[in-house]
């Protein structure tokens, strides 16, 4: 009944036509020489960038092109951040290098435990700069004169070799790029930029720049490009943002800009149709119509709402002997549409029923609203023309008049236990990077 909100595996479990797409990005990167490469796959909340960013890497590892994936908003601090970025890489590299190491001849033996000394020696490096919370790095990238001190004072001879090994993080990297990869490219996949704090997001992309950006690497980021260069436009000026600032800091690290193609709503409808419990819901022009009108092509939103549908059906279906009509059940799909899309409106409907038949008529004798009801619509933008498309007085379609008070306040009470966010919670898609907090990646979710 319920579906899950993760991204979609591989290619093979591609149902919204990502694959053709996907298959063109990838011959680029497999044929770019000039590295390394910065891709930033664009695309609002919701819409598939980290089943996009799945599909590609099925596709690079069908072409035997080395590929991590690396999660930065699991890490809060700063300094873990971009720590859990390089451990993530390298342990990834080790691993290989040593399933390699097993299985060659003398001199690749003696080629791959040179390279896993290295690595260890990386390793050891970002450990030894996240112990010592050495900012410069990340700043001015350098170490300080301090931290020379501090590593001479409080380290011994090792000590002192792994802060020299800091100064030549990136020549050291791209030596253990290319042998890990013979010479080829490594692609790291960085999801859910946008849902990690604005510091941290822009911790990620600095490090970048700053420790792995001699190597031969495609580094492909996910993100509302919006939302991150608000959160560079924050970093620049925190306390008056620069949006132009902040716009200019992502054009300069992000070589190919590549926005995410649009999922057609015909294709959704496929995908999703048979996992709504209720057949005659299934099937209803009606229900689709308010679906499309309220959440557009989003799969995310849509998968949302058609967990709320079916557990607030089961919820009107508990008597047997009065099961729910197909009136109250399209209403049911609006009023939980609102209650994601429009808190504010739909906790107003339940102080006071009456405003939904009021904008009904408002609407279709074209007279203006006043008062409360006008102040209502300014605080809750959309929320007019959502209930416009669902009115009785739509050609073309059967939607049923507006619902009784009664009716109301039954179904806000189910909603209420049924729908998904809770009153006064706005769809996370409207938020800032904060907003991912909710949970990233439908089954082809960003």
């Amino acid at each position: 009944m319920l579906l899950t909100d993760n991204p979609i595996p591989d290619a093979e479990g591609d149902r919204y036509g990502f694959r053709a797409h996907a298959d063109v990005l990838c011959t680029a990167i497999a044929d770019t020489g000039d590295l390394p490469l910065t891709l930033g796959i664009f695309g609002p909340w919701g819409t598939g960038k980290s089943s996009f960013m799945k599909v590609c890497q099925d596709l690079l590892d069908q072409r035997h092109i080395p590929t991590v994936w690396f999660n930065p908003w699991k890490y809060d601090q700063k300094d873990e951040i971009w720590h859990a970025l390089i451990q993530s890489v390298l342990t990834e590299i080790a691993l290989k290098l040593e399933e390699r190491k097993k299985q060659g001849d003398l001199a690749l033996r003696e080629r791959m435990a040179a390279a896993l000394d290295k690595v260890r020696r990386l390793s050891q490096a970002a450990a030894w700069l996240l112990a010592r919370r050495a900012a410069g790095p990340l700043t001015a990238g350098a170490v300080t004169a301090d931290d020379v001190a501090a590593a001479q004072t409080e380290f011994t001879q090792p000590g002192t070799e792994t802060y020299l090994h800091v100064n030549h993080f990136e020549r050291d990297f791209k030596d253990v790029v290319e042998a890990y990869t013979d010479g080829g490219r490594l692609v790291l996949f960085i999801d859910d930029l946008d849902r990690c704090s604005p510091e941290a997001a822009i911790t990620v992309l600095d490090s970048l720049k700053l420790f792995l950006g001699e190597g031969s690497v495609v580094f492909v980021l996910a993100m509302d490009y919006q939302v991150v260069a608000e959160a560079a436009a924050r970093r620049f000026h925190s306390e008056d943002p620069d949006e132009a600032r902040g716009r200019q800091y992502l054009e300069k690290l992000i070589h190919f800009p590549y926005h995410l193609p649009s999922v057609s709503f015909g294709a959704i409808v496929r995908d999703l149709q048979a996992r709504i419990t209720n057949t005659w819901l299934a099937g209803s022009n009606e229900l689709w119509e308010l679906i499309e009108v309220a959440f557009d092509a989003n799969p995310r939103r849509i998968r949302r709402f058609v967990n709320g549908l079916n557990l607030t059906v089961v919820n009107l279906s508990l008597n047997p002997d009065d099961p729910p009509s197909q009136r109250l059940l399209l209403h049911a799909g609006t009023l939980l549409a609102l209650r994601m899309k429009h808190p504010g409106f739909f906790a107003a409907l339940q102080a006071d029923p009456g405003v939904w038949r009021r904008f009904d008529d408002t609407e279709f004798f074209r007279t203006e609203l006043s008062g409360q009801d006008a102040a209502l619509s300014a605080a809750n933008p959309g929320a007019r023309r959502l209930l416009a498309r669902v009115s009785f007085r739509r050609e073309g379609y059967a939607f049923p008049d507006p619902p009784t008070p009664t009716e109301i306040r039954v179904l806000t009470q189910v909603l209420t236990v049924t729908g998904g966010l809770s009153n006064g919670t706005a769809d996370p898609s409207a938020g800032s990077a904060a907003r991912g907090a909710t949970g990233e990646g439908p089954g082809h979710g960003a």
